[in-house]
């Protein structure tokens, strides 16, 4: 087979051609620092990263929920701690009260300080988490306790305990949960009527009423004890329960770490280059580069020009 001079001149192009491209490949990926930069260099690789990609995704939102969840029962517990200080004080004050010897005008003093402590409990029942209400169910975007109403309540020996709440008595009013992991969902919110229901309002009430009443003796005040045991009682169950909600949601969040360094570590192996090795590369085929271009000028043969100097 003849070989002519336009063989050779093609031949040498398409090579000088093909390391260009090969350069060109090796340096994207040593500035992406990633294996592929198109799918069709490797579907293979570009499927399993979607599909890596897809669960690193899913665990972030899964930490932000139980993030989200962390500090909505965080801020459940520490309202839950007031409003069992302020129960543990209204009792102090019944006891200080249940004495014989006070006098109306004392037992007034106690009656009113008992009042802004049970207003102090409507606010508590109105707590936000960022815009939501905590202690309404479902319903959070409006609170669950009528301040104003609350006060003309205690004001009124013969009031409706269920005009307090902007919506009626709490009933079931339904779950919030959020979803941490897949399958998974956890309660954050505690139900209005087991903390701040209608009967915790109405026996304070009640006791408001034997306060102001002058007649009322010692004894009488001294069963109302009995009533506010329950109700710390109640309150002690409820942050229990919140308790072990939390610790169960801190098991979650570590397993949701360790699975999120595991995704992250797996999808790196599946698409980022190893450094050191694509530099090597790169050097080799700056390398066979160099040596094609000065081959090819070798290759070349002079032209009639050259032999006319």
């Amino acid at each position: 087979m003849r070989v002519t001079q336009t063989m050779l001149t093609q031949t040498n192009l398409k090579h000088l051609s093909s390391s260009y491209n090969k350069l060109a490949q090796v340096q994207e990926q040593l500035i992406s620092g990633k294996r592929i930069q198109r799918a069709s260099e490797d579907p293979v690789v570009a499927m399993q990263g979607m599909r890596y990609r897809t669960e690193v995704r899913e665990v972030d939102q899964f930490r932000r929920n139980v993030s989200e969840a962390t500090s909505w029962m965080d801020l459940t517990d520490s309202t839950l701690n007031e409003v069992t200080e302020a129960v543990k004080r209204i009792r102090e004050l019944t006891t200080q009260a249940a004495n014989d010897t006070y006098e109306s005008s004392q037992r007034q003093i106690i009656q009113s300080e008992v009042n802004q402590l049970i207003e102090h409990l409507g606010s508590l029942a109105n707590a936000k988490s960022g815009e939501k209400y905590i202690y309404n169910g479902t319903k959070t975007d409006q609170p669950l306790v009528d301040m104003d109403a609350l006060k003309a309540f205690l004001a009124d020996p013969n009031g409706d305990v269920n005009s307090i709440y902007l919506g009626g008595a709490p009933a079931a009013s339904g779950k919030v949960a959020f979803e941490v992991s897949k399958g998974i969902t956890v309660q954050v919110n505690m139900q209005p009527e087991t903390v701040f229901g209608s009967d915790v309002f109405a026996g304070l009430h009640d006791l408001v009423s034997k306060l102001a009443d002058p007649n009322t003796t010692g004894e009488v005040l001294s069963n109302e004890l009995a009533d506010l045991d329950v109700i710390a009682q109640n309150l002690i169950t409820e942050r229990a329960e919140l308790g072990a909600r939390a610790n169960r949601l801190e098991l979650v969040d570590n397993r949701l770490q360790e699975h999120e360094i595991i995704a992250k570590t797996i999808m790196s192996d599946n698409e980022d280059i190893d450094i050191e090795k694509v530099i090597m590369e790169l050097k080799s085929h700056e390398t066979v580069h160099r040596a094609a271009l000065s081959a090819g000028a070798r290759i070349i043969q002079p032209t009639l020009l050259d032999f006319l100097r």
